[in-house]
C-alpha cells in the first residue's frame, strides 16, 4: 500500500489513494476522484510560519514554531501509520474472506463433478390435483418444504419452501410458494387477455397479500410448455410500505422481487411464486429465471420420468 501524504512540514511524494475509510471515518477515494492523474497527484509541505529546517552541516537557529511545527509533523506521521496497518488488517481480512469464499466453491464443484443439473422439485400430483413442478439447480439447496393438499375438491391446495440457498453467495430466494385453485374463471390462462395487461394480484387469487397488491409489474410474457400448455410469466418488484422507508431517497432496495407463472389446466388455475432475495438479485437473476420458466403442470408425473431419461443415458 502507498504511503499517505501530510501536509504539514515534510514534502511528500506519494499519490493519495487509500483503500478504503480508515479509522477516522475517511470517505474512500483516489486521485481519480479528485479529477487528477495519480502520477500527477501530490502533497506539499508547507511553507507558511517560520518554521526552520534544520541542515546538519550548518548551524542554523531553531525556533519555538519550528520545534512545535515538527512535534505536528511527528505526531501526524505516527498517526498516519496506524491508519496504514489498520487499513492492511483491514485488506487481510477481506482477503482470507475472498479465500474461503473460493474454497467453498471448489469444494462444491468437487462434490458435483464441475457438472450442474435441474433435477425437478415437485408439489401436488393426487387428489386429483395435477402435478406442478419447476427446475432448480443441484448446486443449490432448498430448505423448509411445507405441502397441504386440500381434502375438498372445491378449496385451494398449496406448497412451499422457506429459502434457496446457494453455497456461494448465500440465501437467493426467501420463499417459493405453488398453489392450485379449482374451478377457475377461465378456461385458458389466455382468456384474461394480453400477459402485460392482466391486475396479476387480483386475477391469481392474491388481493389480500399486500406486498402483491403494491408490486409494479417490470416485464410479462407468453410461454408455451413443450406439451403445447400454455403459460403466463411476471417479473414483479414490492418496495417496502412508505413508513418504512423514510428518507427521502427511498430504501436501498425492493421488499420483494416476484418471478411468478401461471397456467390453466383441465378447469384449474396453477401458479408459481418465486420471492427473489433483492440483495443477491444481481448474482441469481438469470437462474431464477431459468426456473420460473421451468415450471410445468402436467397429468402425469414428468419429473420421474425426467429421472428414468437421465438413468438410461447414464
Amino acid at each position: 500500500m502507498s504511503a499517505i501524504g501530510c501536509i504539514v512540514a515534510v514534502p511528500c511524494v506519494s499519490r493519495v489513494e487509500p483503500r478504503r475509510a480508515l479509522a477516522g471515518g475517511t470517505s474512500r477515494f483516489t486521485a481519480h476522484t479528485l479529477g487528477r492523474s495519480p502520477e500527477t497527484s501530490r502533497c506539499h509541505a508547507s511553507t507558511s510560519g517560520d518554521v526552520t529546517v534544520v541542515d546538519e552541516s550548518h548551524d542554523s537557529v531553531v525556533t519555538r514554531r519550528g520545534i512545535v511545527g515538527a512535534s505536528l509533523a511527528a505526531l501526524t506521521l505516527n498517526t498516519m501509520f496506524a491508519q496504514i496497518a489498520f487499513a492492511e488488517d483491514d485488506d487481510e481480512d477481506e482477503e482470507a474472506a475472498q479465500e474461503a469464499i473460493e474454497a467453498s466453491m471448489q469444494s462444491v464443484l468437487s462434490q458435483q463433478s464441475g457438472e450442474q443439473s435441474y433435477p425437478r422439485q415437485v408439489a401436488f400430483g393426487e387428489r386429483n390435483v395435477m402435478q406442478a413442478s419447476f427446475e432448480v439447480s443441484s448446486l443449490w439447496s432448498m430448505y423448509g418444504k411445507d405441502e397441504a393438499m386440500a381434502s375438498d375438491p372445491v378449496k385451494a391446495s398449496n406448497a412451499s419452501w422457506d429459502k434457496i440457498v446457494d453455497p456461494v453467495n448465500g440465501k437467493v430466494v426467501q420463499n417459493v410458494r405453488v398453489f392450485s385453485t379449482p374451478n377457475y374463471a377461465t378456461k385458458s390462462i389466455t382468456d384474461l387477455g394480453k400477459p402485460e395487461n392482466v391486475s396479476v394480484a387480483k386475477a391469481l387469487g392474491l388481493e389480500s397479500d399486500d406486498s402483491y397488491r403494491r408490486a409494479d409489474m417490470l416485464c410479462a410474457a407468453k410461454r408455451t410448455a413443450p406439451d403445447g400448455q400454455i403459460y403466463y410469466d411476471w417479473e414483479m418488484v414490492a418496495s417496502p410500505p412508505p413508513k418504512q422507508c423514510p428518507s427521502a431517497v427511498g430504501c436501498l432496495y425492493p421488499d420483494h422481487i416476484y418471478l411468478m407463472s401461471a397456467t390453466v389446466r383441465n378447469g384449474d388455475l396453477y401458479v408459481l411464486s418465486v420471492d427473489a432475495f433483492p440483495e443477491n438479485w444481481r448474482q441469481a437473476g438469470n437462474s431464477l429465471r431459468r426456473l420460473r420458466g421451468s415450471f410445468e403442470v402436467r397429468p402425469e408425473n414428468i419429473a420421474e420420468k425426467a429421472e428414468q431419461v437421465l438413468e438410461v443415458s447414464e
